[in-house]
């Protein structure tokens, strides 16, 4: 599910084989610890994180080859990524 190569990916980069035609890039994420303080910005080359429609956070990283899955709330931002069926 990740693009393969370093040039956005930092290393080792694992399992990058884009099988599945996704091209996962590593946009990092948003998260804002509570209402009103300011956001930290992470993850970039690193990690790649997706909200799901269930509102699901899905994310890869570089040293992973799973896809990882867990729940946020909705003041954090991650990458949305439209699909047509």
């Amino acid at each position: 599910m990740k693009q393969v190569g370093y040039n956005l990916w930092l290393s080792p980069n694992t399992g990058a084989t884009n099988s599945s035609g996704f091209n996962g890039l590593p946009g990092g994420y948003r998260y804002s610890a509570d209402w009103g303080s300011d956001p930290i910005f992470g993850g970039e080359g690193v990690s790649g994180a997706w909200w799901s429609s269930n509102q699901k956070r899905r994310e890869i990283y570089s040293t992973s080859i799973n896809v990882h899955r867990s729940s946020f709330p909705n003041s954090n931002g991650f990458s949305s990524r439209c699909i047509q069926d």
